[in-house]
């Protein structure tokens, strides 16, 4: 099976930012066997976090943006691409 890798930018709310920091921390390492969460990252810039994970495909993605990343408290947008390794710099 050919995994995808994403990255979901985020957007969150100022004042409930020390709250969605601390549910981004809280998320499992797997979510519903079919979605890999690699790390979640303070981003500067536009975006305030990021997640970068790996898939079974795009539907499983978009399931977990919508149902698991878009409805923690604070998080205002998304923002999901998918992305293409062009070298791995260490093993998983």
């Amino acid at each position: 099976m050919n995994l995808s890798i994403y990255m979901t930018l985020l957007r969150v709310d100022r004042p409930k930012a020390k709250n969605a920091l601390k549910s981004l921390k809280a998320l499992p390492k797997t979510w519903r066997n079919n979605t890999r969460i690699f790390y979640v990252a303070n981003v500067f810039g536009e975006w305030d976090n990021c997640v970068w994970f790996e898939a079974n495909d795009h539907d499983h993605a978009m399931n977990f943006v919508q149902n698991k990343i878009s409805t923690i408290p604070g998080v205002n947008h998304t923002y999901t691409l998918p992305t293409s390794p062009i070298r791995k710099y260490f093993r998983r």
